[in-house]
């Protein structure tokens, strides 16, 4: 068993694509609400959170869909962070407007903006041999003060 309380199945996140509404777990904090920005490879994925706008690099097994999961991690009566709600709050309305999510928008295009300009900068230092990716930095902070304990 997972520590969320349920057993993930191998393969039930494969389907997830840039631009899915998720919830994201990263270490010391709740799931919360977020969108998939870039897909890595076939385990790790780049999110932004809503309400923060803050970016990360979370595993496939961290992810959960958004509506498959809303019940029971979205919750805004049993969370009473009011970080959470607003947070809540945000994803709701990009969903009814994702081309009008311009936090995410923003977020996502300077993320490729980071990496197209590491690619090129490999690309002119031919002695360079690690990856483009590995060395993009993504600030992470996240939200103040919330962790896992309930």
């Amino acid at each position: 068993m997972s520590k969320m309380g349920h057993r993930v199945k191998r393969g039930e996140q494969s389907h997830l694509k840039v631009g899915d509404f998720v919830f994201a777990k990263v270490r010391g904090f709740r799931p919360w609400p977020a969108r998939i920005m870039y897909k890595d490879n076939r385990s790790v994925y780049h999110v932004f959170f809503y309400g923060t706008s803050n970016t990360a690099k979370v595993g496939i097994y961290q992810l959960y869909e958004y509506e498959k999961h809303k019940a029971r991690l979205g919750d805004v009566k049993r969370r009473a962070n009011s970080a959470f709600k607003s947070a809540m709050l945000h994803i709701e309305n990009s969903q009814d407007q994702r081309k009008h999510d311009h936090d995410y928008l923003k977020a996502k295009s300077e993320y490729m903006a980071a990496r197209k300009r590491q690619r090129q900068q490999e690309e002119s230092d031919s002695e360079n041999t690690s990856s483009a990716l590995d060395k993009i930095e993504v600030p992470f902070v996240h939200i103040t003060g919330d962790t896992d304990s309930e």
